[in-house]
């Protein structure tokens, strides 16, 4: 198992979605203290208190992480409880549906590219100078399989995580030698409840399971992976 990430702060975004509770529920076995973020205040201390972590181990922050405002006194509500923040963790995103391209409305091209590609973007510059002038830190973006593989109906979403992408092999370039390493994973429809809902006829045995891409976020944010830096991981399960 890869070394511990004793008393690292580790902020966790989106943290009450499907994914972002199994990331959280899987580095509280990291010795880790955790930042947990998202939308709804009492969907993140139901959060806090299922990962059995300590009050003073535990950081539970509501937030619209699409608001410059609120992404940074985010960042500062956590600098100051915890005095250093390591690692980004971003599992914000979502698909809403799309139309061909001719059909898509304004508002949802404009909110895939909030909801995918401008919360990456304002999370990652809260988090950087801090990380920079520590000389260690860990940023972890989540795309998908379908930036690198589009198909139609799909534009906004494509066009986002592809953005989502670029920014994180941008922000590689940016730090390399620093001791802050960004990269991206890319999975393939991960089994979730609502993803089991949506598509009722697929087999889910198929896709990724959530704490799969966890504990490749667990190895990313590890000593042992302090070369790795600006990858595209794809974790395409059996699909």
């Amino acid at each position: 198992m890869p070394d511990t990430l004793e008393d690292r702060v580790v902020l966790i975004a989106g943290a009450t979605g499907a994914l972002g509770s199994a990331v959280a529920h899987h580095f509280a076995h990291t010795q880790a203290r955790l930042a947990l973020t998202g939308r709804s205040a009492e969907k993140l201390e139901q959060l806090a208190a299922e990962t059995g972590l300590p009050g003073e181990r535990v950081l539970s922050v509501a937030a619209d992480v699409a608001h410059a405002d609120a992404v940074d006194e985010l960042t500062a509500t956590v600098l100051a409880h915890f005095g250093r923040l390591d690692a980004l963790l971003n599992t914000v995103g979502g698909w809403s549906g799309g139309k061909p391209v001719q059909e898509t409305p304004v508002e949802d091209w404009d909110h895939m590219m909030n909801l995918n590609l401008r919360t990456a973007f304002l999370l990652s510059r809260a988090v950087l100078p801090r990380m920079l002038e520590a000389g260690w830190g860990r940023i972890v973006h989540v795309s998908s399989k379908t930036a690198v593989t589009p198909s139609a109906k799909r534009a906004g979403y494509a066009v986002s995580k592809m953005g989502l992408i670029t920014l994180t092999e941008v922000i590689a370039a940016e730090v390399k030698g620093t001791g802050v390493t960004a990269n991206v994973i890319l999975p393939s429809t991960i089994d979730t409840p609502a993803n089991r809902r949506f598509i009722s006829k697929a087999d889910p045995d198929k896709w990724v399971p959530p704490d799969h891409i966890a504990a490749m976020m667990r190895f990313l944010c590890s000593d042992a992976a302090a070369s790795i830096n600006g990858a595209r991981i794809p974790m395409y399960g059996a699909v």
